[in-house]
């Protein structure tokens, strides 16, 4: 599957530490915004978007590779790794914008999740079946 442009944005006075650069929670946020818009992209916000059902994070592995600066310019690409029965695999590459280094990523794995009895459920048959035809496009 090809990546998907997923986030745009700056690194903030505010999300920077007293190294000077930019706090590994912001990265974890940015990503997490990433992550919403490729839930959208792929359909998944469908599955997670009500009272009962939601889309949670089993595993996540984060490598930080170069760091970023206040005022740097980021953008985050993201693709489909996998696809199970309960779960599915992410991976967002984070890049700054004008040097185009790969400073970032995270590869995840999230599972439909049953809000009300907390247990991960089967991804539907037909909405596993599309995640799976758009892995090999």
């Amino acid at each position: 599957m090809q990546n998907v442009l997923t986030y745009k944005g700056a690194v903030m006075t505010w999300e920077c530490d007293s190294n000077g650069h930019m706090n590994v929670m912001y990265y974890i946020n940015k990503f997490e915004l990433a992550g919403r818009h490729f839930n959208l992209e792929m359909g998944f916000d469908e599955l997670g978007d009500s009272d009962s059902v939601g889309i949670v994070v089993l595993e996540q592995q984060v490598k930080y590779l170069k760091e970023v600066f206040e005022d740097d310019l980021l953008y985050i690409e993201t693709s489909l790794l996998e696809v199970g029965n309960k779960a599915f695999t992410i991976y967002h590459q984070m890049f700054n914008t004008k040097t185009k280094n790969l400073v970032s990523e995270m590869k995840i794995v999230l599972v439909l999740f049953d809000k009300i009895n907390r247990k991960a459920l089967p991804i539907p048959d037909a909405k596993r079946e599309a995640i799976e035809k758009a892995l090999k496009a």
